[in-house]
């Protein structure tokens, strides 16, 4: 939903004029009312309220101000949150009652699956590990919707400028010039923050949400930093590099968060491809 429903309506929003517009304008519709009239509990019903809300903020800002900027996408998932905040207060739903209803969707899914597992050797270690992992995921929810509303924004974007005849917009920048707005460190550091008080809990919750998003953004940075200068890098080492982030992969993430952090500051492709004349964040 987070790239079907933004797709549906970027191509809405261009006139769909050829086979190919209205093939995928009406697969992307299909898709996207089979999947908000799904049955589901609590942590599902708020997946598609958040979904239906990113797509209309991103449509919003497309006919304000097209952009092909990350910060589009970014403040149109900032909106959605916003947005489901007062929703949810609306309805006097808690945190705690979300975080609840995604343990008890995880933990279903989980008992559904254990039966053929269960006559597996380490099937006991198998399960005890997917509970754990249910319990951080539903901690870690909100966030984990948010990257997926902006990869999903992202990527929307990208498929449009392919698909339309007459896009709206500029097409999306290649990923070597990955960027954003280097205010946005300060979130970065207001998530650390917060996610190391020792009380109270949600205010804890609420920073490694906010940490969690913004490491994965500043680690896809990073990436991007990472392509740029591939560009010179035999590919011998490539592939001895390849080979070292499958076996060290959270080390050689956390390396690629610093990178992206230290950008900020250092603007390594600038210095790096000093003739391009910069790119569009």
């Amino acid at each position: 939903m987070f790239l079907f429903g933004p797709l549906a309506g970027l191509l809405i929003v261009s006139r769909p004029a050829t086979v190919r517009e209205w093939a995928w304008l009406l697969g992307a519709l299909a898709w996207s009312a089979l999947w908000v009239l799904q049955a589901g509990g609590l942590g599902a019903q708020f997946a598609r309220a958040a979904a239906v809300l990113v797509s209309g903020s991103f449509l919003a800002l497309t006919l304000w101000r097209p952009s092909n900027r990350v910060s589009q996408a970014l403040a149109a998932t900032g909106g959605a949150a916003v947005a489901l905040g007062i929703w949810m207060y609306g309805l006097g739903l808690e945190w705690r009652a979300l975080q609840l209803a995604v343990e008890e969707e995880l933990t279903a899914l989980q008992s559904g699956m254990r039966g053929p597992w269960s006559e597996l050797t380490g099937s006991s270690a198998m399960s005890a590990q997917m509970s754990a992992m249910a319990d951080t995921v539903s901690i870690l929810y909100p966030a984990l919707l948010a990257l997926a509303a902006i990869a999903g924004l992202r990527l929307a974007w990208a498929w449009y400028h392919r698909i339309a005849d007459r896009p709206v917009g500029s097409p999306p920048a290649p990923f070597s010039a990955f960027g954003f707005s280097d205010q946005l460190i300060w979130g970065w550091v207001l998530g650390l923050a917060m996610a190391l008080l020792p009380e109270p809990e949600p205010i804890r919750v609420i920073g490694a949400n906010i940490l969690l998003v913004w490491s994965a953004l500043y680690a896809t940075r990073g990436i991007a930093v990472f392509v740029a200068g591939a560009r010179r890098t035999p590919a011998s080492v490539l592939t001895a590099l390849a080979l070292v982030t499958v076996i060290l992969l959270p080390f050689v993430l956390c390396g690629l968060t610093l990178v992206g952090l230290a950008d900020t500051w250092l603007d390594f492709r600038r210095r790096l491809t000093p003739s391009t004349g910069g790119y569009d964040r």
